[in-house]
């Protein structure tokens, strides 16, 4: 799991290390209304002669997990944003077929519709995850849902802390280096003070994706200021005392373009 603060390119680096891998993947995003139906299988109505029924249908990882099996190359599952969803009921009792110990023929476990399965699919007997599919996920750290996570997801998943200063690489994309510069001191600066705001940390810290939009305002800061950073800097500080007296601050921070001290 990539984890970090908001705007880091987590899951711009989710798909750069499948392709490292040289490996075919796919991406989904998570979010309240997904479900077990959506991800593992579900019923689904068909129609047919004007008659409505309904059929057994793969999910998305499912589907997935059948194109992985007999063959070599590795398979990587992207879930963006893993946490915004109900993962206990997404994965049911893949919880223990993705465990790595049980990756393969030994994982396999029965589907809620497994009596519904035809007798010629590769699951017939079974559902397993093969073992050269992996699984990567993405999430921000301060969103409120990840306390929906539970221990026996979090201690399948190794979790990497992705923060702000690591990727500043994404700023290349700027269109010249004078605006990478500034921008990359503003950043820094801007972050600064966030983490010297008590109740506040790294997890809070604006990411380099924020600093691109400057391409599309031709370089204008006051533009990313007031159209992206101030309404969630706001949101931070909600509940805190003196907020319009911080947002100064901050932005006092944001205006200074002279390189940090630390």
């Amino acid at each position: 799991i990539l984890t970090g603060a908001p705007g880091t390119g987590k899951t711009f680096l989710a798909k750069k290390i499948a392709e490292e891998m040289k490996a075919e993947y796919k991406l989904v995003q998570f979010h309240p209304s997904y479900d077990y139906t959506d991800f593992v299988e579900g019923l689904r109505p068909i129609e047919k002669d004007g008659n409505i029924s309904f059929k057994r249908i793969d999910g998305v990882f499912k589907e997935f997990c059948k194109k992985a099996i007999n063959t070599d190359k590795p398979f990587v599952f992207i879930i963006d944003e893993i946490n915004r969803g109900e993962v206990s009921k997404i994965f049911g009792e893949l919880f223990y077929s993705i465990d790595p110990g049980y990756r393969g023929e030994k994982g396999k476990v029965l589907t809620q519709y497994q009596n519904l399965i035809e007798d010629n699919d590769t699951f017939k007997e079974g559902f397993y995850v093969p073992e050269n599919v992996y699984i990567i996920g993405t999430m921000n750290d301060i969103d409120r849902s990840v306390e929906s996570m539970d221990f026996a997801f979090r201690r399948r998943f190794a979790f990497v802390v992705i923060k702000a200063e690591d990727r500043l690489s994404m700023l290349d994309e700027l269109n010249d280096e004078s605006l990478k510069e500034k921008a990359i001191n503003r950043l820094k600066n801007l972050n600064n003070a966030i983490s010297g705001i008590e109740g506040l940390s790294s997890a809070y810290h604006i990411g380099a994706s924020y600093f691109l939009k400057l391409n599309n305002y031709g370089g204008n800061f006051e533009d990313l200021w007031n159209y992206h950073l101030d309404g969630l800097l706001k949101e931070y500080l909600r509940g805190m005392r003196d907020v319009e007296e911080r947002i100064k601050d901050l932005k006092k921070a944001y205006d200074n373009e002279s390189a940090p001290n630390n």
